[in-house]
């Protein structure tokens, strides 16, 4: 796998700035935006996995992009109820418990103490659930089937039979979501880091994608249906 590939493969393409930045510029748009990106990132893996020899993506087809961003999320809203689950407790459980001390002490006690027996699994959990996600994302993307993608027992086999790699593409996630953010110094500037970091990353999943299914990488069905 080749990490310096997923960084420079976008300038590698001719038309990488109209790209880039129509990206970026949709992603100003309230939720869609955010679809639309995680949908260039899935399509970008999706073309690295095919072997197409220019991945990067361009916006002639938003309604793919958004499609597969709705996809996207969904699976990762229904692994993240445990951690939904986890967190509401954090909130409640805390507030039900200074409720029933009578004294300002015995409140606070109450609310740091469940703050600190619940906090650490939260955190726990969602560091677990990582490359959970990550593994979810790509059958969806190998099957073009959300059900598919839901299987856990599936998902979860794929993680254990090669967590090293889920491991690695979680750490290339973070950093991507580090390249991001550092647009923010110049607000212009996230205009380009976004959408080129989730380009970063899609071209990385997408060798994970061919690492892992090498007979398969150019048999995926375009573009994958949602149910």
């Amino acid at each position: 796998m080749d990490i310096g590939k997923a960084f420079s493969f976008v300038f590698d393409d001719e038309q990488w700035v109209a790209s880039i930045l129509i990206g970026g510029l949709i992603m100003l748009i309230p939720i869609i935006g955010q679809l639309a990106l995680l949908g260039y990132a899935m399509e970008t893996a999706r073309n690295v996995a095919r072997g197409n020899p220019r991945p990067l993506p361009q916006w002639n087809t938003f309604g793919e992009k958004l499609s597969l961003g709705f996809a996207g999320f969904v699976v990762i809203l229904v692994y993240s109820l445990p951690i939904i689950v986890l967190s509401m407790l954090l909130i409640c459980v805390p507030i039900f418990a200074a409720a029933g001390t009578r004294s300002d002490e015995g409140a606070a006690a109450a609310i740091l103490g469940s703050f600190g027996c619940l906090m650490p699994l939260l955190i726990i959990l969602a560091l677990l659930l990582q490359p959970v996600f990550l593994a979810a994302i790509v059958r969806y993307l190998q099957t073009g089937s959300i059900g598919a993608a839901l299987q856990v027992g599936e998902v979860i086999a794929m993680v254990r039979a090669n967590l090293g790699t889920w491991v690695v593409l979680w750490l290339v996630s973070l950093l991507c979501g580090f390249v991001a953010s550092l647009g923010s110094i110049i607000i212009i500037g996230f205009i380009f880091t976004y959408p080129y970091s989730q380009a970063v990353f899609g071209h990385y999943m997408g060798q994970t994608m061919q690492r892992l299914s090498p007979a398969t990488a150019t048999s995926y069905m375009p573009p994958p249906s949602m149910v």
